[in-house]
């Protein structure tokens, strides 16, 4: 009983500090853009500014600044 509170807790930690929903939006716009490229269909601005967005703000907050 306490290793499945301990694994809840963990994911609802992940869950609150919005890492894991993160890191599911950037990959998925990532898989989408590459198997839009792949099947040789357009990729629209919209998209593509979306999810180079969501990209960037993904790996951008996961940069450490020492000082």
């Amino acid at each position: 009983m306490t290793k499945i509170r301990q694994l809840t807790i963990s994911v609802g930690d992940l869950w609150r500090s919005s890492a894991l929903i993160q890191g599911i939006m950037a990959l998925t716009g990532f898989f989408t853009i590459c198997y839009l490229q792949i099947v040789g269909r357009p990729i629209g601005e919209i998209l593509g500014t979306l999810v180079g967005a969501i990209v960037g703000y993904y790996f951008g907050t996961k940069t450490t600044h020492k000082e």
